[in-house]
This record gives C-alpha cells, structure tokens and sequence, in this order.
C-alpha cells in the first residue's frame, strides 16, 4: 500500500502556519465551560447522537439536526467518505492544490488519485474542470472552498455546476467558509449527491477541541450514519462546542478583524513578492526568492507555511501586532537589493 504521510504542524514561533484563530476563547466562556464540567458523567460513554451539539449548529447555518453529523473535526468526515465511496480501483478527483489530508485518506484505502491542476495565482476555469471531470469519470470529487492553500473561491452558481455534471459524490469542504461569502448548504436539496464538511477550528477557535460536522441531504444522511464510527467526539468536546456555539455571535467581530486585516495585505505595494487575494484566513505570498522571505520569517520569529519546491508559503492571518511583524517584515524585504 503507498501512503501519503501528512506532516504536522510546529508549535514553536508565532504560529501562522496552521490557519487557526489567533485568540483563545473570551474569558466568559472559558469560565462557563469550567462550571460545565462538573455536569459530564465522566464514567459514561457520550450521547452518539449528539443532540445538544448538533442541535446547536443548526441553529447556526439552519440546516435541521437530522442532517448534521458530528465527528472529531472534519478530517474524520473526510477520512469516513472516503472510506465509504473509494477503495482499490476507484479514484478521487481533487485539485493540484489543496487539503494534504486528502491524499492522506485516498491512499489509506488505495484509491487511486486524480489532480486538477490548478494556477494558484489564477481563478480557476470551471467549465475546464468540468470537462475533466468528465473526461476522468471519477469515483469522488473533493475540494475545499474558500480553497487551501490559495484562498480562492467558487460561488454557488458554479458549485452547482459541478454537482449538475458529476456522476459521483461531490465533496466540498468548508473549513473556511466563515470568511467567505455563501456556503454550498443552500444547495443540499438540489444536488442528491453533494456532502459539505465544516469545522470548529478555524473561525470558532477550536483547533484544540477537534470538532467538526458532516451535512447533506436528508436521505444521504439516514445511508451513512449506521456506518459513522461510534463515539467519535468525546464529551467534554461535545460540551464545549455546544457552549462555544451557543455565543457565536461573540465570533462575529473575530471574524471581521481577520479579513478586514486581510485585505489590508491586499493592499500592501511591493516589487518582490506577490500576495494573493483571499477568501479564507489566510494569504499566498509568492516571489522568486523564497527562500531568502521565508528565512527572514524565521529570523523575526514567524513560523508560516512552507512548501517544499514552490515559490510561495502560506501566512495565516494572526492578531494586529502579530501582522504587523509579518508587514514589516514584507516591506524590508522589498528593499533589500533582488
């Protein structure tokens, strides 16, 4: 068996290497997840239905509790359909940049797996991908939106498209969708086939938690669950996300400084590097010298993104002060002598 090894974050530097939330949960709500603990039964396993947590993302992106699946973050939901539509003779179609767990999965059940290349510093040509689609007759077709790593978006209209023209289940993965606009949910109804994966990791300051959903259709739904690992998210994990999900309005000014300070490096001017516009919580930073960028990084204590033989990295979108360095950090580099 040929498997894909997906390699794990650092944990040293200021970490914009991962896409987290630059901040840790108020402390309100740490204080109300203290209180919470003395109600879990230590002793039990947990609902397996997960009402409360699921039942409270519905309340969030207004999908009934029926239709959403919780797991241990949405890597287990990509790992479970995979595992259910693939295996040895059948392929994935993904895109030439994206989510490594995705190969990680796929080669873990031998699929074979399929690449839609991709310019990372381009939209990217729907009506050329659906011609490859076609043209390979994939087993499963998987990409993230807002995408990772280039930040790049495809609305509605065009994830329809490529539902409407597949022949196979359709996966889109929306662990950044909270810095976007529209989520393909709105599209459960009118495409029998298409699955979409959110996380509580990103917008909602979770990474440490692992807590994501799986959404589809109704139908869909009642198929897969009996085939859903059984207590995948542990109770106090449960516990925490009903209560994170509860105030998650408290989320909604986070999430407006993140792209607010995004679009800030939009609109940075420099010569040597190339930053790409983004829809998620993250940027693209590409120039000829990356290694030269990418050791000034190091140097200031930024620990980012790297990408082994490319000309760009992937810098997440931290607190104020923490871009501030990696502006700084830009503009000096754009001075230096090319």
């Amino acid at each position: 068996m040929s498997q894909f090894v997906y390699e794990t974050h650092s944990q040293s530097g200021i970490l914009l290497n991962a896409n987290e939330n630059p901040w840790n949960l108020p402390d309100s709500i740490r204080q109300e997840i203290k209180d919470a603990l003395d109600t879990i039964a230590f002793n039990r396993y947990p609902d397996d239905s997960y009402q409360e947590l699921c039942e409270a993302y519905s309340q969030i992106v207004n999908i009934p509790a029926s239709q959403i699946l919780a797991g241990n973050g949405s890597d287990q939901h990509l790992g479970f359909l995979i595992g259910t539509f693939l295996g040895k003779g059948k392929n994935l179609l993904t895109l030439s940049l994206d989510f490594g767990m995705y190969d990680y999965y796929a080669s873990s059940y031998d699929a074979g797996i399929i690449k839609y290349p991709v310019d990372p510093f381009s939209k990217m040509d729907v009506d050329d991908f659906i011609h490859f689609m076609q043209d390979q007759d994939p087993d499963m077709v998987l990409f993230s939106n807002p995408n990772n790593p280039t930040g790049n978006f495809l609305d509605l209209a065009e994830i329809q498209r490529i539902c409407d023209a597949a022949s196979c289940p359709v996966v889109v993965d929306e662990a950044y969708i909270e810095f976007a606009q529209g989520s393909a949910l709105s599209l459960l109804d009118r495409c029998d086939h298409l699955y979409v994966t959110r996380t509580l990791s990103k917008a909602y300051g979770l990474a440490g938690v692992r807590i994501g959903f799986l959404l589809s259709n109704q139908a869909n739904m009642d198929a897969l669950r009996p085939s859903h690992v059984p207590y995948a998210v542990n109770s106090i994990s449960a516990k925490i996300g009903a209560i994170v999900l509860k105030h998650a309005d408290l989320f909604d000014e986070q999430i407006e400084n993140i792209k607010n300070e995004r679009e800030q490096f939009a609109m940075l001017s420099l010569q040597r590097c190339r930053i790409k516009p983004s829809q998620a919580n993250f940027i693209l930073i590409q120039t000829p010298a990356i290694q030269a960028l990418t050791q000034a990084f190091k140097e200031n204590g930024l620990t980012i993104r790297e990408y082994k033989g490319k000309d760009y990295c992937r810098v997440t979108i931290g607190t104020p002060e923490e871009n501030q360095i990696v502006k700084d950090v830009l503009i000096s580099f754009d001075k230096e002598e090319q």
